[in-house]
């Protein structure tokens, strides 16, 4: 039973990496079709989906590890390598699937967004229009 934990735990760190790459160096490219995001989203979101993806891959090394160590060192210290990292990841899918849009109520109830955040002006400066933009996606305007 054992045995087949850790190969859990090895697919989920494994996906972690996936994530990883997705995050931090597919973003604007093919994230837009993983994630379901628009192109401006997420050039707006880039540098912290970057961050992001190095959260993952740290969750995934941890797991590698205890694992690694698990099999070649120490069974109690890789297994709370192991769990911890696995546990980690669990703590957070639970926190994504809690705040999702589809569990809680929609935007316009939990939020106050002024109305005029339809669409930022072609005539502000770059930096102002991304803000406008984040603004917009964080308001449920996109």
């Amino acid at each position: 039973m054992l045995i087949l934990g850790m190969i859990a735990a090895f697919l989920a760190a494994a996906l972690h990496v996936f994530i990883f790459y997705i995050e931090s160096f597919a973003w604007t490219t093919r994230a837009l079709s993983v994630f379901g995001i628009d192109r401006e989203s997420a050039e707006v979101t880039k540098e912290m989906a970057f961050n992001q993806g190095f959260y993952n891959l740290f969750l995934a090394i941890e797991v590698f590890v205890g694992i690694a160590v698990y099999f070649l060192a120490s069974p109690t210290v890789g297994l709370t390598l192991a769990l911890f990292g696995v546990g980690s990841m669990l703590a957070a899918a639970l926190l994504l699937f809690v705040t999702s849009p589809t569990s809680v109520p929609p935007r316009s109830s939990r939020v106050s967004c002024p109305s005029s955040l339809s669409q930022p002006s072609e005539s502000l400066p770059s930096s102002e229009k991304s803000h406008a933009i984040l603004r917009r996606s964080l308001c449920g305007h996109v």
